[in-house]
């Protein structure tokens, strides 16, 4: 289901973007409904890598007509999942995504710049743990292309980095 909600992301983020697709829609709501979904999408991206490790990333969604070399996309190293989670979160927190709920009758529940920050927070959190920051037992996982996975070596920056996130 993560991959369909991810798929589903990306295809609203493409058409919504375009203001030739979406022209009705005013531009604070546009901007706060790509924040919203960007959300969504690195949360989605977020659960996957913490259940799995190492995950495909998809930036783009791949063409109905791809060919198969073009649908075998391959897991990328930790570091790079955690950045792109990261630069999704970034994105959506400089758009309209409001600090609190306006109307908390009718939108509660919705995304704000908190709950953006503090899911940053627990990715990079995660990040420095243990499990992915160093963990000599993954030193031999590699992708089909041969790039390792997981760091081999503890990088204390990392903790500081979640530090300054929190």
């Amino acid at each position: 289901g993560m991959w369909i909600a991810i798929r589903d992301c990306n295809i609203f983020l493409e058409n919504v973007s375009d203001l030739s697709k979406v022209p009705d829609l005013s531009s604070n709501d546009r901007s706060r409904w790509l924040g919203e979904v960007m959300f969504l999408k690195a949360y989605y991206h977020y659960l996957l890598m913490r259940q799995y490790g190492p995950i495909p990333l998809m930036r783009d969604n791949i063409s109905l007509d791809a060919t198969q070399n073009e649908v075998r996309v391959v897991q990328r190293p930790v570091d790079e999942v955690v950045d792109y989670i990261v630069s999704l979160l970034d994105s959506a927190a400089n758009t309209s995504v409001p600090l609190i709920i306006p109307d908390q009758a009718s939108e509660l529940g919705r995304i704000t710049k908190p709950i953006i920050h503090a899911v940053k927070a627990e990715v990079l959190l995660t990040a420095a743990s243990p499990l992915f920051n160093g963990n000599p037992d993954y030193q031999q996982v590699r992708n089909s292309q041969g790039e390792s996975l997981f760091s081999p070596t503890y990088d204390e920056q990392k903790w500081g980095r979640a530090a300054a996130a929190a």
